[in-house]
């Protein structure tokens, strides 16, 4: 672990002082809020739910009590895999997550790799730090994680939803644009519940998403 910790750090420091401020103001929204589930929610569910693939370009930070930085985020998505890889600046290194029915492979750039079949387990064990990669699959489509408990939810005036809690984070989706037939959010704030203190930003710069495949 402490050989992992390291490897973050070198990872992302300087990427932390770069970017932090910037990446702060892009996430930061203010929306008029309704705890009642709109009518015509659970008919958008169902809509949403017909994305079985997508390419998305974003950028992605991760903030701990201590260290924290940004990363290029290229994440592919098949009806029968998913690939998901996260680039430092200025070439500081690099970390790629295959998923499939089998597992998940996590390949680092100073070239161990591992493989489990849980994804946010296999990311803390790597590098010491959390990523909800299988909540995200569901949040980046703009609704909760699919046959998993959760909480709190809260809809912003256009009915999209716009906070909730699961698996132990809160989760806030916000700067939802039309792509294709889909009303689908572009940026996104995840803080961990309990435990130490551990955020997470995504900031969607491409979203191209396939369905009815």
């Amino acid at each position: 672990m402490i050989r992992a910790r390291s490897l973050y750090r070198d990872v992302v420091y300087l990427a932390l002082a770069v970017a932090a401020a910037t990446f702060l103001n892009a996430c930061t929204y203010t929306v008029e809020q309704q705890t009642v589930e709109p009518e015509g929610w659970q008919k958008r569910i169902e809509h949403n739910s017909t994305i079985n693939g997508w390419t998305i370009q974003a950028r992605l930070g991760i903030q701990s009590e201590t260290e924290g930085g940004s990363f290029d985020l290229f994440w592919d998505e098949t009806p029968a895999a998913y690939t998901m890889r996260m680039i430092a600046p200025m070439g500081m290194g690099a970390a790629q997550i295959t998923g499939n029915e089998a597992g998940v492979t996590l390949k680092m750039a100073d070239g161990r790799e591992q493989f489990s079949d849980d994804p946010d387990e296999l990311f803390a064990t790597m590098t010491g730090l959390a990523l909800p990669v299988s909540g995200l699959r569901d949040w980046i489509r703009g609704m909760p994680m699919h046959d998993v408990a959760f909480s709190d939810p809260v809809w912003n005036e256009n009915n999209q939803l716009h906070k909730l809690k699961q698996m132990g984070w809160r989760v806030e989706m916000n700067k939802y644009r039309k792509v294709n037939e889909f009303e689908l959010p572009h940026a996104f704030y995840l803080e961990r519940e309990e435990g130490s203190e551990l955020s997470v930003r995504l900031l969607v710069r491409r979203w191209q998403p396939q369905s009815g495949q």
